[in-house]
C-alpha cells in the first residue's frame, strides 16, 4: 500500500529524537523520498526504495533498542570506554539518518544506506563489548557504587569536589579493567578507592552528627569542671568512634548522640553549681557538686526519672518532688513513708547540702528541705524549710 508524507517533512529528523520516537515512528517502515504521483501533495516510493528504507529503519531501530538497554543498565558507569565509543557512533548514525534519502534509481546515485548499515554494525559491536565489560567491572565496583549511592542520599554540601574527584578515579579504574579484560593487578587501586569512599562517607556523617554537640561542648570551661569536662569529651569521642565503625547505624548513633548531649548539658549545669559552691568553699568545689548530684542520680534512677539528671539541681529536685507525689498517689502512702532506701538517699543528700541529719523527718519534709537548698543555691533565699519550722 502506498505511504504518503507531506513534501516539507521529507527526511529532516531532529538529533534529539528519543529512542522510543525513533523506534515507533521513524523505524516502522514510514515513507521517504519516492516517485511523485499525479498528486501535488504526496509522493509514492518504488518497491526497491521501500525495501531499502525498511532495511535502514531496521538497522536504526536495533541501534536505539540496544542503546536504551545499555543506558538503563548504566553502562556509562560500568563500561565507560566502550559505552562512550558506542554513544559517539550513535550520534554519527543519527546525523547520517537525518540526511538519508532512499535511492530511487534515477535521482540519486548513492543514498548512504550501506554506510548506515555498516556504522550500525560497528555500534552493535561496541555495545556488545560494553555489556561484556560490565560482567567484569560490576563485581569489582559493587562496594564503591554502594558508597556512591549512600553519599548521594545524605547532605553532602561542601564535599562535592571531593566526591567528583573520586568519581573521576572510579571511571579511570573501570577503564583499566575494560582494557585489561580483568581486575588482576588492580587490587591496590580497588582497595584504595573503597577506603577513600568510606572515609568520605564517614566525614560527611561526622559533620552532620557532631557539629551541634561539638559547638555546645566548646562552651564548657575545663578549668572549672575538669572531671565533668572529660566525661563529656569522652562521650563525644565514643560517638565519633561509633561513626567511624559504622556510619550507617543511625539508631545506635542517635542513642549515643543523646547520651553525649546529656553529658554536655550535665557538665554545663555542674559548672553553674560549682561557681556557686566556690563562692562558699575554696577547694574541691566540683567534687562536692558531683557527690550530691550522684545522690540525685540515684534518686532519679529509683523513681524512674533519669531524664532529669542533665538538668540543674533545682529542676531535678522539683522533678523528684513531683515523682514522689505521683508515687504517693499510686501506692499506699504508709508504705512509701517507710521506704528506707528512699529515706536514706534523701537524708544523705540533705547532709551533703545542709550538714544536718534529716533522717528523722518524713519524705515530704526532706524533699521540702531540698527545695529550700535549691532555692538558696539559685537566688540566696533565706526562707525557712518545713523541716526546720
Amino acid at each position: 500500500m502506498p505511504i504518503t508524507l507531506p513534501i516539507k517533512r521529507q527526511f529532516k529528523l531532529s538529533l534529539k529524537l528519543s529512542g522510543v520516537l525513533l523506534a515507533t515512528s521513524m523505524f516502522s517502515g514510514c515513507a521517504s523520498m519516492a516517485d511523485f504521483t499525479n498528486s501535488a501533495d504526496s509522493f509514492v516510493m518504488s518497491e526497491a526504495a521501500l525495501e531499502e528504507m525498511n532495511a535502514v529503519n531496521a538497522a536504526m531501530n536495533a541501534v536505539e533498542v540496544l542503546y536504551q538497554r545499555g543506558d538503563k543498565q548504566d553502562l556509562a558507569y560500568y563500561s565507560p570506554t566502550n559505552f562512550k565509543t558506542a554513544v559517539k557512533k550513535r550520534e554519527k548514525l543519527l546525523k547520517m539518518y537525518e540526511n538519508y534519502t532512499p535511492n530511487n534509481g534515477g535521482w540519486f546515485s548513492n543514498s548512504g544506506s550501506e554506510d548506515i548499515e555498516t556504522e550500525s554494525a560497528l555500534f552493535v559491536l561496541s555495545m556488545n563489548k560494553a555489556f561484556q565489560a560490565k560482567l567484569i567491572t560490576a563485581p569489582l565496583l559493587s562496594t564503591i557504587r554502594d558508597h556512591d549511592e549512600f553519599i548521594h542520599n545524605v547532605d553532602m554540601n561542601g564535599f562535592g569536589a571531593r566526591l567528583r574527584k573520586l568519581q573521576g578515579l572510579t571511571i579511570q579504574f573501570a577503564s583499566l579493567i575494560e582494557n585489561r579484560g580483568s581486575g588482576l593487578g588492580l587490587e591496590h587501586q580497588k582497595t584504595k578507592l573503597e577506603r577513600d569512599y568510606k572515609a568520605l562517607e564517614i566525614d560527611i556523617i561526622k559533620r552532620k552528627i557532631l557539629r551541634l554537640p561539638t559547638s555546645e561542648f566548646n562552651l564548657l570551661d575545663q578549668e572549672i569542671i575538669p572531671e565533668s569536662y572529660n566525661r563529656a569529651l569522652n562521650s563525644l569521642y565514643s560517638l565519633e568512634r561509633l561513626i567511624e565503625t559504622d556510619p550507617r547505624d543511625n539508631t545506635a548513633i542517635q542513642q549515643k548522640l543523646t547520651a553525649s548531649h546529656n553529658k554536655i548539658k550535665q557538665a554545663d549545669s555542674i559548672a553553674k553549681e560549682v561557681i556557686w559552691v566556690k563562692s562558699r568553699i575554696e577547694t574541691s568545689a566540683e567534687r562536692v557538686v558531683i557527690n550530691y548530684r550522684d545522690h540525685l542520680s540515684s534518686l532519679n534512677s529509683y523513681l524512674g526519672t533519669e531524664n532529669l539528671t542533665s538538668l540543674d539541681f533545682q529542676s531535678q529536685v522539683s522533678g523528684i518532688k513531683d515523682a514522689v507525689a505521683s508515687k504517693l498517689s499510686q501506692r499506699d502512702k504508709e508504705k512509701v513513708r517507710n521506704d528506707l532506701h528512699l529515706r536514706n538517699q534523701l537524708a544523705e543528700l540533705g547532709r551533703l547540702l545542709t550538714g544536718q541529719d534529716m533522717s528523722k523527718y518524713s519524705i515530704s519534709q526532706q524533699v521540702d528541705n531540698l527545695i529550700f537548698a535549691a532555692r538558696t543555691l539559685v537566688d540566696g533565699s533565706v526562707d525557712t524549710p518545713l523541716a526546720q519550722r
